[in-house]
């Protein structure tokens, strides 16, 4: 079982007075787009924002629309959000801006994820890691809560805290699949 999490986040999502997330993607909202290819393999769908009214009326009903526990603690505290409410073991995170979510690449993530068992497995696109583009297990949510009440909301302090593989992206891995 899957859980898929969209860090739709917050005021600094805006571009030209619009949500990134509803900027127009293949003829819909960019934010409908996302959902419909992560539905094609998650159990449930949750998208983390802290303007929920701006989102509600693009997102379908069987999709949870949820805030940040921690407040203005940018990504790190979306993803203990998405975590912290995820019915599965697992949760497959993108970002608000991904115009491109892969079925192909989340599954990779995952038996890598299983093959290793590690608390999270994060793509490498050209060289660059792509933490909030991943797989996690939702056990990491204790570690993540800890840093949020200490108030370290940094990613690299988080990666260097749980297990993690890598798993390095080929540009034949990113059409629509």
């Amino acid at each position: 079982m899957l859980t898929g999490v969209i860090l739709a986040g917050g005021p600094n999502d805006y571009v030209y007075g619009r949500h990134r997330s509803l900027l127009p993607h293949h003829g819909e909202p960019l934010i409908q787009f996302q959902i419909k290819e992560m539905r094609k393999i998650v159990d449930e769908m949750i998208v983390v924002t802290n303007t929920p009214r701006d989102l509600l009326p693009f997102v379908p009903p069987d999709t949870r629309i949820i805030t940040d526990f921690f407040q203005n603690k940018g990504p790190l505290g979306g993803l203990h959000a998405g975590i912290s409410l995820a019915r599965t073991d697992v949760v497959w995170v993108i970002e608000s801006d991904n115009l491109a979510p892969s079925t192909r690449i989340a599954s990779r993530l995952i038996k890598n994820l299983l093959k290793f068992d590690v608390d999270g497995a994060l793509p490498v696109f050209n060289g660059v890691l792509k933490p909030y583009e991943g797989v996690y297990r939702t056990s990491t949510k204790t570690r993540l809560t800890g840093l949020l009440q200490a108030g370290d909301t940094t990613t690299f302090t988080f990666l260097k805290s749980i297990n993690t593989s890598s798993v390095v992206i080929q540009p034949d891995m990113l059409s629509l699949k």
